[in-house]
């Protein structure tokens, strides 16, 4: 859920952009082909004997995959790449593999989505003899997904509203007297409960299985102090509207944030990070072919040019190597923002994550 939230999102910020003259329309389209948003082109939904259908979270404009990934990849091989921004939801790829009618050829749903639909037999192992796990940095590569970008969650704050104090980490978001005023949280578990306990001074490594008792009890004197948000722009509007003094919200929310006020910023401590992955369909039409595809998706430079539009960071070594000194301060994957930086577990919440959301959105509510 939290992938495919925080991509819907980027869409919305690299749109925004756009609009307002600070990307080109290349830019935009080669960088949301990189991050995998681009529109279904009409009748394109079924694959031929030739073709890689990808499926995404929907998006611009087709040419988007064919500028970043399809026009090399159909160079190199002549197999053209189409896209399908219906959604790959768990329960569409499910229907598709029981029904022996599968559509798709690889899927953007996220490291956890992926691991939910391995470990019930609806996609099919990376081919890691064709896939380069070189190309992504350490545990970026699992069995049945590669990440192709990533994104974190951040403690943002407002410095005008702390007097110029900047916060060490997140047991400074629950200390009210060194920073009074109304905090933001969202209401979708991943990433929240984890600040929660680390606040409270769990461990990173003592983190899974989550302790909700633990955590509902930290939380619960917070509660009168909180505001819940539900999208990306609302958590930015809270910051802007001088509603919310801190907020635990997508780094790329707050990036914005300081563009548009040196005041509204962020920290790196403690950031909690999120992989997104691409997956494949068992039973996909293109078969193997698709492996050459996703290992030629994990070049460099797209990943770059998602990255400087709409803040997915790269998950290939070398585009961090790439990185200018500007790039560095808005990306989740530098060595020098991942100090104390805490690695989501997708496969924890493959296991349990309709149970804990229900119990988190009780006690919120």
């Amino acid at each position: 859920m939290s992938q495919s939230r925080f991509r819907q999102d980027a869409l919305s910020i690299a749109l925004n952009g756009f609009q307002n003259g600070e990307i080109d329309r290349r830019s935009l389209l080669v960088a949301m082909g990189a991050l995998g948003l681009a529109a279904v082109r009409p009748g394109s939904a079924v694959a031929a004997a030739k073709e890689i259908v990808i499926c995404n979270w929907g998006g611009a404009a087709v040419e988007a995959h064919q500028e970043a990934f399809g026009k090399l990849f159909t160079e190199k091989t002549g197999i053209k790449v189409v896209v399908d921004g219906a959604g790959p939801d768990t329960a569409a790829i499910r229907a598709q593999v029981e029904a022996n009618a599968v559509i798709w050829d690889v899927t953007d749903g996220g490291m956890t989505d992926a691991a939910t639909l391995g470990k019930g037999g609806y996609v099919r192992p990376i081919d890691y003899t064709v896939v380069d796990k070189n190309k992504v940095g350490p545990g970026m590569a699992a069995e049945f997904g590669i990440a192709n970008y990533v994104f974190a969650n951040v403690l943002a704050y407002n410095s005008e509203m702390t007097k110029g104090v900047v916060p060490t980490g997140w047991a400074d978001f629950f200390d009210l007297e060194k920073f009074p005023g109304k905090r933001t949280m969202c209401k979708y578990v991943q990433g929240q409960l984890e600040a929660v306990l680390l606040a409270d001074g769990v461990a990173p490594a003592d983190m899974y299985p989550l302790d909700l008792d633990r955590a509902f009890k930290k939380l619960e004197p917070l509660l009168p102090h909180l505001i819940f948000w539900d999208s990306g722009s609302q958590s930015q509007q809270l910051f802007r509207d001088g509603e919310v003094v801190l907020g635990n919200i997508w780094h790329s929310r707050a990036n914005l944030l300081r563009k548009e006020k040196a005041n509204l910023t962020w920290i790196w401590d403690q950031n909690l990070l999120f992989l997104s992955a691409w997956s494949v369909p068992k039973g996909n039409p293109a078969g193997d072919t698709v492996f050459e595809f996703i290992n030629s998706s994990l070049d460099p430079e797209g990943q770059l040019l998602l990255l400087r539009s709409m803040g997915g960071g790269p998950t290939n070594p070398k585009a961090v190597a790439m990185m200018t000194d500007e790039d560095k301060k808005v990306s989740p994957s530098t060595p020098e923002n991942a100090v104390t930086q805490f690695r989501v577990d997708p496969a924890y919440y493959a296991e349990n994550e309709a149970e804990i959301q229900n119990r988190y959105l009780d006690f919120i509510s």
